[in-house]
Formats: structure tokens, C-alpha cells, sequence
């Protein structure tokens, strides 16, 4: 199963299946000329607008690009919809939804996958709605919030010493704190991208290099610094006895702060991202046994839910996950870096680094925040802050960079999605309300297409599940 740290299960994956190599992959350094932009071997040519005559209240929320190339944007509001554009931008329907679309993608077989508040809908090509079911892990979201009202019960009566009392009130002191200057920390990284993207300065841009890599630094430290005084808050730690103190209890846990179930339900209703392989649909949500993420699969029919991951960690509401018929690809943005299951969530490759200049570097404060799948099975990812897109084979090293959108930079959803061609590819601009459309100005990189395909003891390995 999916856990958050895997680090040695990873790497003797990727000793056996072959995608560990000696020295980091991608050594190159990203050369940005100036104002912060690369060139890539897409631009920017057209601007997708979505929302903005329909209705105040409208909001963009999310997309997905099906096989003919058709745009489906889906929309909240007073009316939750999906807004399809034919291949030159022009809108060609409207298909009216029952719930707002928070995550959209297209299955295998062309059919139209669409989540939101706790339901998963299935539509034809026509926008016809040929399935709608309860999202499965809400079942076990109510059973969660049952269960840690249990814990609270149980525990209330319990007597806390004087010392643990003292104890546990520091660290909450503590834990604001951290909290705080983690708040400041990712403020100060935002804008640093912002002045990295407005600045032609090359001294400037060292400059910004140099304080960026302080934050993120301090931002590990101060992370760590806040599991640990979670978990110490959650089972203070007994201060050492001294004389007739050693004969002494130790300290029981402290109890979990109340609950509300119907808070805890609310959480697990939102649907971060869905996708899907010929044989299975897989979908992410809130964890309902701590902080983050996990990950759920289902059938086509949407039963037989299991969840395969737990605890990954995003940042904004954002996890996305991305299937295809060989792995299940996690878009881990508070990590820096993209990961690869099986179906049943062993792992089988990891990339990225916060490294600053490197290849396969994914810097701001939480990216990638989305992936998607080329025509050749490579791996594009989306950074919210500088709006770069790049692209990578399904082993994970670096190919090339696609791109770079104009973004207003933010920690927010920056889905992508790949025309059946590869010629264009689309992003999300949640805050204009606008998908943006880049299309290929310089053919492939030699051989990027033999690299990308999926190594057969990879794909082995996938099936072996």
C-alpha cells in the first residue's frame, strides 16, 4: 500500500526494475534567460475563457482533454455544468451536472469521469449521465469521524498529571508558533516567484536563488519540527523520573481535541483529482486517519472500492493522481516530487528534487502540483508558481521542457492535459477563469519517443498485480 515515506521500498524497486541510476537523473542545469522564462518546445497561443459572462458566481474548477480533442471545462456556481470547446477553442455545448464538478478526466473507453461532493458520475460522449454513485470512501469517512468520537469518550475521563498538563500546553505554544513561521515561510516563497518572474536582473535572480533555497531549508526544519510536536501532543512523552517519583504511572495520551462528524464527512466529500485505466478507476480525498492524502480505487462501475494509498502529502487541497494501463502516477507537491505505484500501490519509481537548476527540479514552495500522460505514455508536470510544464519519460528522466504559462503566481491547481497528437497541450488557470492552450513550435527531441515508453519490466511489474 501507498505510504508517505517509501524511500527504501522505492529504490529497491528501482534496483530491480532498473530505474535507480548512479547519480542523480537530469545533472543538466535549467539556464533561464531573462525575466525568469524558458523556452520550450511549446508556446503559448491561445487562451480558452471559460467563465466570466455566465454569471458572477461561476467559477472554473477543473478540465480534461478526451481523444477527438475536445476541451471539457467544468464549472461551479449557481448551476454546476461541463463547458465543452472544439479543437479551435469554440464552445459546442453545455452539459448541465447534479453535483459541482471538482475533478474531471476521460476513461479508456471515452466515457467522462466526474467527481464532486462525495458522488462520482460516468457520462457518455453526449453528456448523458450513464452512472452516478456515492464515492466509496465515504463510508469509511463516517466510520472515521465515529471512531475518533469513540477515542474522545473514552479518553475524556482519564486523569492528566500536572506535569503532563504543563507539558502538553507548551507544545501547543510551540505548535502555533511553528505553524505561524511555516505561514510566513511559504508567503515569502510566493514572492519570490513573483519577483523571479517580473525580474531581467541576472544578479537579481541569484539573489532570489540564494533566498529561496534558505526557506526551503528552514522550511524542512520547521516541518519536521511540526510532526513532532503533533505526535508529542497527541502522546506526551513522560519527563524522566527522579527518587520515589520512578515507582510513579506513566503519563496516559492526552486526549484528541472534539471532533464534529458531519466536519470530518465534509472533508472526505471533496475530490481532489480522478483518472483511470482500462480496468480501474483511481481517485484521491482528504485522509480520514490523519493529515493528507490518500488514494482510493474502484471498478468501472465504481464498486469494489479499496483504498491503496494513505497520508501522501499535498498542499492547497491539491493531489493529483494520473492512471494508466502500467502505473499510477502521484503528484506528492509538498515533497517535490512525482511517484509511481502499482494498481495496489507498491511503488516503482520516484522523481524530483527542490534542488534549484537541476533538470528534474520542481521549486516554489509545493510542486508539481499536477501530471498528465503524453500520446507516448511520458509524463508532463505542471508547477503553480512559474506555470513551467516539462516532461519526462514514464522511468522518470528528465526530457525536456514544454513550457511556460503566464500565470498569476500562488499555491493553487494548475491542471494539464495533452492533445491526442501531442501537438498541444492545456492548462488551468483557475484564477483568470481561463485555460490556456500551447501548441508545439519545435518538433521532438531525438528519441524522446523510444525513451518515454514504459520499460517492459516496469509495465512487468504493473500487471504482475
Amino acid at each position: 500500500m501507498l505510504r508517505p515515506h517509501h524511500v527504501g521500498l522505492t529504490v529497491i524497486a528501482g534496483v530491480v526494475l532498473g530505474l535507480v541510476p548512479d547519480r542523480p537523473w537530469g545533472a543538466r542545469s535549467l539556464a533561464a534567460p531573462p525575466g525568469g522564462v524558458v523556452a520550450g518546445t511549446h508556446s503559448q497561443e491561445q487562451i480558452i475563457r471559460v467563465v466570466g459572462g455566465g454569471g458572477p458566481d461561476e467559477k472554473l474548477t477543473t478540465f480534461a482533454v478526451d481523444a477527438d480533442g475536445r476541451v471539457l471545462a467544468g464549472v461551479a456556481g449557481e448551476k454546476s455544468l461541463l463547458r465543452v470547446y472544439d479543437g479551435r477553442g469554440e464552445q459546442v455545448a453545455e452539459w448541465p451536472l447534479p453535483v459541482p464538478p471538482e475533478a474531471v478526466n476521460v476513461d479508456p473507453q471515452g466515457d467522462i469521469l466526474v467527481a464532486g461532493q462525495g458522488e462520482m458520475l460516468k457520462l457518455d460522449g453526449t453528456g448523458k449521465i450513464i452512472l452516478q454513485r456515492e464515492a466509496p470512501n465515504m463510508a469509511g469517512a463516517a466510520e472515521a469521524a465515529r471512531g475518533v468520537q469513540r477515542r474522545v469518550r473514552d479518553q475524556a475521563g482519564r486523569d492528566l498529571t500536572a506535569k503532563q498538563r504543563a507539558l502538553v500546553q507548551s507544545f501547543r505554544k510551540q505548535l502555533a508558533d511553528t505553524e505561524r513561521k511555516l505561514a510566513d515561510i511559504d508567503r515569502d516563497l510566493v514572492e519570490l516567484d513573483k519577483r523571479e518572474l517580473a525580474g531581467e536582473d541576472t544578479a537579481e535572480g541569484d539573489t532570489i536563488a540564494a533566498a529561496r533555497a534558505t526557506l526551503q531549508k528552514r522550511r524542512e526544519l520547521y516541518e519536521k519540527k511540526q510532526a513532532k510536536l503533533e505526535s508529542n501532543i497527541r502522546n506526551p512523552p513522560s519527563p524522566k523520573p527522579t527518587g520515589s517519583a520512578r515507582q510513579a504511572a506513566p503519563l496516559r495520551p492526552m486526549p484528541e481535541p472534539a471532533v464534529e462528524v458531519r466536519q470530518l464527512v465534509a472533508a472526505q466529500m471533496k475530490i481532489a483529482a480522478i483518472s483511470a485505466s482500462k480496468t480501474d478507476i483511481f481517485f484521491t480525498c482528504n485522509s480520514s486517519t490523519g493529515t493528507g492524502f490518500d488514494v482510493w480505487r474502484t471498478d468501472h462501475q465504481f464498486d469494489n472500492g479499496r483504498k491503496v494509498g494513505e497520508s501522501l502529502r499535498g498542499c492547497c487541497g491539491q493531489l493529483d493522481v494520473q492512471a494508466n494501463d502500467h502505473a499510477v502516477y502521484v503528484a506528492e507537491n509538498t515533497r517535490h516530487r512525482v511517484r509511481g505505484f502499482s494498481r495496489d500501490g507498491r511503488p516503482l519509481v520516484e522523481f524530483g528534487s527542490s534542488a534549484r537548476g537541476q533538470d528534474d527540479a520542481f521549486e516554489g514552495c509545493c510542486n508539481p502540483m499536477n501530471v498528465a500522460f503524453g500520446d507516448d505514455g511520458s509524463v508532463y508536470t505542471s508547477e503553480s508558481g512559474s506555470g513551467r510544464i516539462k516532461r519526462f519519460t514514464a522511468a522518470g528522466r528528465f526530457i525536456e521542457v514544454v513550457g511556460q504559462v503566464e500565470l498569476v503566481p500562488g499555491c493553487k491547481k494548475v491542471s494539464i492535459a495533452v492533445s491526442p497528437s501531442g501537438d498541444q497541450v492545456y492548462m488551468l488557470d483557475i484564477t483568470r477563469g481561463h485555460i490556456v492552450v500551447m501548441r508545439r513550435t519545435s518538433p521532438r527531441t531525438a528519441g524522446a519517443g523510444e525513451q518515454a515508453v514504459v520499460p517492459a519490466a516496469l509495465r512487468l511489474a504493473s500487471e504482475a498485480d
